[in-house]
């Protein structure tokens, strides 16, 4: 923790996850050492958590925000009154990752021109390929957990508990299709409860105020103008953030070809 701090990180990550028992899990001694650790070099810590009773005992151990939300059971009373008692507490959604378990036949979004023209064809062919191979019985155990998930979301969003976009891109959850899952979160976001409002503002004021980033998040004067331009409005049908007309990075409108 000490070398971390050092190279001056923004923030420590831990995993407190078994994976359905396929791995070890971080135990509680270590995972509240490396909190009260990294809180004396004020480093703020947040934990990739599957489970409610691992969020219960990490609230409990002074953890900073979660990252994936309880799907194993239902959200009680007492998690709600943890997260009460210290408002400033944070889940990210990740919706995304666990929908692609849910079925065995690829999603109609896959053939859409701009997944065609900026996401290699292998990655394409292995995300299909992976959806393809499940079975029944798996898909009947992830429809449950992602409904149980998405009910969490609601009961979370319904608590004024803050709520952030996550993506989980880059790995087994659709390999390299960045700047695209995230307009499927913001849908599952809203199937989940969210208003189509309330599903904007966790994927930008809420996001960047979780990272620190001071000068994103919102238009306003002293920010960075980076933003995106739509033809049609999101408030009215969140899947109108995918009708991109303009991108602008720091006031300079970014064309397609842009290398």
């Amino acid at each position: 923790m000490r070398e971390l701090a050092a190279t001056h990180v923004d923030f420590v990550k831990i995993w407190v996850d078994d994976r359905n028992g396929t791995v070890a899990k971080l135990s509680p001694v270590l995972y509240r050492a490396i909190i009260d650790e990294a809180h004396t070099h004020n480093l703020r810590v947040f934990a990739h958590i599957a489970t409610l009773a691992d969020a219960k005992d990490l609230l409990r151990s002074g953890v900073d925000g979660f990252l994936h939300v309880v799907r194993d059971r239902a959200v009680d009373e007492e998690l709600l009154a943890l997260l009460k008692a210290r408002p400033q507490i944070f889940f990210t959604l990740t919706l995304f990752g666990p929908s692609l378990t849910t079925d065995n036949a690829a999603p109609a979004w896959l053939d859409e021109t701009a997944i065609r023209e900026g996401v290699s064809p292998d990655v394409i062919a292995q995300l299909k390929e992976s959806m393809a191979s499940r079975t029944p019985a798996a898909i009947e155990i992830a429809r449950e957990e992602f409904q149980r998930l998405a009910r969490n979301v609601a009961t979370l969003n319904a608590a004024g508990v803050p709520l952030a976009l996550g993506t989980d891109v880059g790995g087994a959850s659709a390999g390299g299709m960045f700047g695209w899952t995230e307009h499927i979160e913001l849908e599952h976001m809203v199937a989940a409860g969210l208003t189509p409002a309330q599903a904007i503002a966790a994927a930008t004021r809420t996001a960047a105020g979780i990272l620190r980033l001071d000068d994103l998040g919102t238009i306003a004067a002293g920010r960075s103008a980076s933003f995106i331009v739509l033809d049609a409005n999101p408030l009215e049908r969140i899947a109108n953030t995918r009708r991109i007309a303009r991108v602008y990075l720091r006031g300079v409108e970014v064309g397609r070809n842009r290398n």
